[in-house]
């Protein structure tokens, strides 16, 4: 009878836990993505991403929904920023709402946003995530230039002969 009891309580609070806890997917960054919530309490939403290509900015900006007394959230509600990186993912930032984060020089792979804090409007509150990515610029490397010089300098040689 105890086992039991400990057991429903063990899988109550997981339950407890998970429903504070939403995950959303975006796959492939595109170049913009928009993420919303809208929630009661304390809660901690995730967004998925990856980058299939090293960027030179990811820029982000969360904003609350604020129609006090109605609908608001907390002042210390939080965006983290994290790469995944296995069994422990590596933080880049965290920054607070309404703040424009931007990120420079990421690599390809898996990312998430962690959107935490709590509401106090007496419906909770809702929030709207933007992310943007800019490409990196893709730079010749000496070799193109090289092969780029050698092949203008034949057809150079090549138009000399025809004249001469």
């Amino acid at each position: 009878m105890k086992k039991t009891l400990v057991a429903a309580v063990v899988c109550g609070l997981f339950a407890v836990g998970s429903a504070n806890a939403a995950t959303t997917s975006w796959d492939d960054h595109d170049t913009v993505e928009i993420g919303t919530a809208t929630l009661s309490g304390s809660f901690s939403e995730i967004f998925t991403f990856t980058l299939t290509a090293p960027t030179t900015s990811l820029s982000s900006k969360a904003v609350a929904l604020d129609i006090s007394p109605i609908l608001n959230l907390s002042e210390d509600s939080m965006v983290w920023l994290y790469k995944e990186t296995g069994a422990t993912d590596k933080f880049l930032s965290a920054y607070s709402f309404g703040t424009l984060f931007t990120a420079h020089d990421l690599l390809a792979g898996d990312y998430y946003y962690k959107v935490t804090g709590s509401t106090t409007g007496s419906f909770g509150g809702a929030f709207a995530l933007t992310s943007t990515t800019a490409p990196v610029a893709v730079v010749p490397e000496a070799d193109t230039y090289a092969m780029m010089l050698a092949g203008l300098g034949m057809i150079g040689l090549m138009a000399k002969r025809r004249m001469g």
